[in-house]
């Protein structure tokens, strides 16, 4: 801030122990905006040990500004305080413009209350053995909200549980709301009935507001998010941007029934569509897949799905078999449908081998009343990038895709340089595509981009040295503090368990995991029970 700035107008019109606002603006320069502190003084009131509570500028719009006659009212300012305040230091508290010694008058009419709470959220999930969902106060997004899960009773209430809504939830965070911080998971001590479950509600603590109701609210006991297993230990092809490194795997193991016998005691209590039968590596490689579909109950097959590049050979009688499976549905790898470049892109497959089994795919589904969903994803390089367009058009009119998915990659050490240098896109080519999608439902077409939209800008060859170590860990050891729920699981073909927590990150970054249990899982006599235990 300019120190020559000494004509200020402004008042603090509300000092909290929570907030203060108030405008500011200057008088020889209507049309700038100044810079403000928030301070606490020190000791004895002077500047040594002075804290500064907060620092902005005054640029927010303000109707009653206007009203005023106070220019183009651009010049309010809000903030909320990172911790509350007791009234006497609420009453020390100054707002000063930034870089000069004057501090804001008091307004007359001094407002000192804190602003009430007005809250936003949901209850996702209410079942008769526990109840989730998010919440937050909207004047105070920072502030994590204490609430109260009550069942109410001819005698009155009962509170079965008291905790703080400050669980991070991806989707939450995916759909903008803050950092995601603010979801809750509660088991009940014990079952409810029914009856009792349709009259649970949850509330802020201390206020009378009643989260409503999810408009997809579900009823079931779910606490495990996913189960993201993986049947076999490899993968037929060795694709150049394949997020796992396959340098050092000689052999193919895999998942006996004995293990997945174990794993399926989890399916009941998976929400829909997460029992994956495979994560990192191609399910068809297992020879008894169809064999382990049909272990699993008739009525929790909806919870199943695999990915598979469709690039090993496989006999029409498996397209049959899977399309009477009940399974929810399955992902099928595919960059394009030019073959020189599918090939180059799917190192170790052929295309008409891929091309036979994508249309006995579709013959069996197609004829079948009631087949798993077809979704397709592919990862967007400059080979295949003005096909994208057509080929998501192609994909959802004319080869039953329920869902398209373009992904960027997620750049790992292994990746190699020219691979990376040659098809990367830039943050320019991003855009375009973005465009060339845009008329697309995003629940149908999902356009996964780049960390905060950046690309991929090419590096001379001096410069594009790739670190022999990923510069990020991406698996955390256990932290203190609770384990986020719904709980994350991952299996392994030989029965690993890793019980994990995915932490908050920006759309299109790659997932960092906390693992809070590694076992296994046919050490287990009871695996809710020891989800539950941690």
């Amino acid at each position: 801030m300019d120190v020559a700035v000494t004509r200020v107008q402004g008042y603090v019109d509300e000092r909290s122990t929570h907030h203060v606002s108030g405008w500011l603006r200057d008088l020889d320069d209507p049309a700038r905006r100044l810079g403000f502190e928030v301070v606490l003084p020190g000791l004895g009131g002077g500047a040594e040990g002075e804290e500064i509570l907060a620092m902005g500028v005054a640029d927010a719009h303000s109707d009653v500004l206007v009203q005023v006659g106070v220019g183009d009212g651009g010049y309010a300012f809000r903030v909320m305080f990172a911790r509350p305040l007791s009234p006497e230091m609420r009453d020390e508290v100054f707002v000063r413009p930034a870089g000069l010694s004057i501090s804001l008058e008091l307004a007359p009419a001094l407002r000192i209350a804190a602003p009430a709470p007005v809250f936003q959220g949901y209850v996702d999930e209410r079942s008769v053995a526990h109840v989730s969902g998010w919440v937050r106060d909207l004047a105070d997004p920072k502030r994590r909200v204490d609430i109260e899960i009550v069942l109410p009773e001819p005698a009155g209430e009962r509170v079965l549980q008291r905790l703080c809504a400050d669980q991070y939830n991806e989707t939450v965070r995916a759909v903008g709301v803050g950092d995601g911080c603010y979801a809750f998971f509660a088991r009940f001590d014990t079952l409810l009935s029914e009856a009792e479950r349709d009259l649970v509600f949850v509330r802020p603590a201390g206020s009378t507001h009643r989260l409503e109701l999810a408009p997809g609210l579900n009823e079931r006991f779910e606490p495990v998010h996913h189960v993201a297993m993986d049947i076999v230990d490899n993968c037929n092809l060795r694709c150049p941007f394949c997020v796992y490194d396959y340098s050092e795997t000689r052999r193919t193991n895999f998942m006996s029934e004995a293990v997945f016998a174990a794993a399926l005691r989890l399916i009941p209590y998976v929400s829909a569509r997460n029992f994956w039968l495979s994560c990192l590596h191609e399910a068809t490689m297992h020879p008894r897949l169809l064999d382990l579909i049909r272990m699993v109950p008739t009525e929790y097959r909806e919870k199943l799905f695999f990915t598979t590049n469709l690039a090993k050979r496989l006999p029409a009688s498996f397209f049959e078999g899977l399309a009477g499976s009940g399974i929810s549905h399955i992902t099928v790898s595919v960059e394009s449908l030019v073959p020189e470049i599918y090939e180059r892109m799917r190192k170790g497959a052929r295309f008409g081998i891929f091309q036979e089994n994508w249309d006995r795919l579709l013959a069996a589904f197609g004829a079948h009343p009631n087949p798993p969903q077809i979704r397709y994803n592919m990862m967007a390089y400059r080979s295949n990038l003005r096909e994208i367009p057509a080929l998501v058009s192609f994909l959802r009119e004319q080869a039953q895709g329920w869902e398209v998915e373009i992904r960027n990659t997620f750049d790992e050490p292994h990746i190699p340089l020219a691979f990376r240098e040659a098809e990367f896109l830039t943050t320019a080519e991003w855009e375009w595509l973005a465009q060339a999608l845009a008329h697309w439902p995003r629940e149908t077409v999902i356009l996964l981009l780049p960390p905060s939209g950046l690309g991929y800008e090419p590096k001379t060859a001096v410069a594009a040295e790739v670190p022999a170590e990923p510069p990020v860990a991406r698996v955390e050891t256990a932290r203190r503090g609770p384990v986020p729920k719904p709980y994350n699981l991952r299996i392994s073909w030989d029965g690993t368990l890793n019980v994990y927590a995915e932490l908050p990150r920006q759309p299109g970054e790659p997932p960092t995991h906390v693992d809070y249990l590694v076992t296994n899982i046919l050490d287990l006599a009871d695996p809710i029970a020891t989800l539950f235990a941690l």
